[in-house]
């Protein structure tokens, strides 16, 4: 009797684990809420995703996400999308260019963007001054 609790068992861990493995949100935070990255750590913390959305347009990931400026003042800075296949492998670096965005204070922007190739599974949003 142990044989096919045993088997069951299995397989709901394997359904559970490719639901995770399958989620194209941008990677999250330790607290679960998608995060900016960036080598600037006063531009991060002054940036923050209130939205993200992501679907398949035929075969290419397409990605919306809501950036909102919590700091008073003008925040001029570009932004880029990096894409990731299903091994982490980085998809088309140097296909994707860094774009301007210029932010009021206390503000909020969408940005899109569109995967390179259907190989795109994952991404992750940048920011730089």
């Amino acid at each position: 009797m142990k044989a096919p609790f045993t088997a069951l068992a299995a397989v709901v861990l394997a359904v559970v684990l490719a639901g995770c493995s399958a989620s194209n949100m941008a990677r999250p935070g330790d607290d679960g809420e998608p995060r900016l990255y960036s080598n600037n750590s006063t531009l991060a913390n002054r940036l923050s995703v209130e939205a993200l959305q992501d679907k398949k347009v035929g075969d290419l990931l397409y990605v919306q996400a809501t950036l909102e400026n919590g700091w008073k003042f003008e925040l001029d800075f570009q932004y880029k999308i990096k894409w990731f296949d299903r091994d982490g492998f980085e998809v088309a670096p140097e296909s994707q260019p860094w774009r301007q965005l210029v932010m009021a204070g206390r503000s909020q922007n969408n940005v899109q963007a569109v995967a390179p190739n259907p190989s795109a599974v994952r991404y992750e949003i940048w920011v730089r001054e």
